[in-house]
């Protein structure tokens, strides 16, 4: 059985990576690289104590536009594993990366069912990303960290085989933390009599989703991007019609268009985070969402 299982892991495996397969040796510990805060953080909980796991771009940077520079590369070449999110996020040449780092490729989206994907793009006007076919701010649902949580610890499990065990079980364990936060949140924002808002860029549609909201649109089309006149009134025109009652700025982002707007309107202003910066820990991604959802239940109550 234990053969089977470590057979079925190596499959899943190679069907969302790359580069090289190097393994853990005997007194070793295995090192995961992660693309992103998000998926350090989601590596954190799964890894325990068995793993290191670093952040490949500096603490702060926008993964929208990272490339990896010479010392990127040699820290790479310390590692087993490198974590992407996948759906077109990252920027750089991933697989390439890895190859020449003779690690691992471990694409966190891959295994996420289609259905549960959803098209980018907001209500009131497409956006400029080039993320692809799908949105790819999956983590931002409880449903799809746990996903990419769980192609985490296969991967760690395949690696290092001596402490696959603790790796999936610590996934479960976050999945079913994750996913009972979700299901007492969505009876707390059942209360709420109206729960439209706007983002300052379209990241929360997972979100939204998940707890039954209504992101009627987004501010930027590109986060730090300032939207142009015709883009403030045309989100104006649709707030004032629909009645949205907030407007959620983003950590890191100057929050002056939002608040213009929000004056203007006489709609709350509140912040949602959608921790793509920051600093990653083992509970950091818990706290996050917990921290996101107190905001939507004060803002639209």
């Amino acid at each position: 059985m234990r053969t089977a299982m470590f057979l079925l892991f190596s499959l899943l495996l190679t069907s969302c990576s790359g580069g090289g397969t190097r393994t853990v040796r005997p007194g070793e510990k295995l090192v995961v690289m992660a693309s992103t805060t998000h998926l350090a953080a989601l590596a954190m909980a799964v890894a325990g104590e068995s793993a290191t796991v670093q952040l490949l771009p500096r603490e702060g940077t926008d993964p929208h536009s990272f490339e990896a520079t010479a010392e990127d590369r040699r820290r790479l070449e310390g590692a087993h594993l490198l974590l992407i999110n996948g759906l077109k996020l990252e920027t750089f040449d991933a697989a390439k990366l890895a190859a020449a780092a003779g690690i691992t490729l471990v694409d966190c989206s891959a295994q996420i069912p289609k259905s549960f994907l959803i098209a980018p793009g907001g209500d009131l006007h497409d956006h400029g990303h080039d993320h692809g076919e799908q949105d790819p701010h999956v983590w931002l649902s409880c449903e799809g960290a746990a996903f990419q949580a769980q192609a985490m610890a296969r991967a760690m499990a395949s690696l290092d085989s001596s402490n696959s065990e603790g790796y999936l079980k610590r996934a479960s364990e976050f999945q079913a933390r994750v996913l009972k936060l979700r299901d007492d949140s969505k009876a707390r924002l059942a209360t709420l009599p109206d729960r439209s808002f706007v983002t300052d860029h379209d990241a929360f549609a997972y979100f939204a989703r998940e707890f039954e909201l209504k992101n009627l649109g987004f501010l930027r089309k590109l986060p730090g991007k300032e939207p142009t006149l015709e883009e403030r009134r045309s989100l104006e025109a649709a707030i004032r019609k629909s009645g949205a009652k907030a407007i959620f700025t983003e950590p890191g982002h100057d929050p002056a268009a939002s608040e213009t707007l929000a004056k203007s309107l006489g709609v709350k202003l509140a912040q949602l985070d959608p921790f793509e910066i920051g600093k990653p820990s083992a509970t950091a991604y818990e706290e996050t969402m917990r921290k996101n959802l107190q905001a939507v239940l004060e803002a639209l109550k």
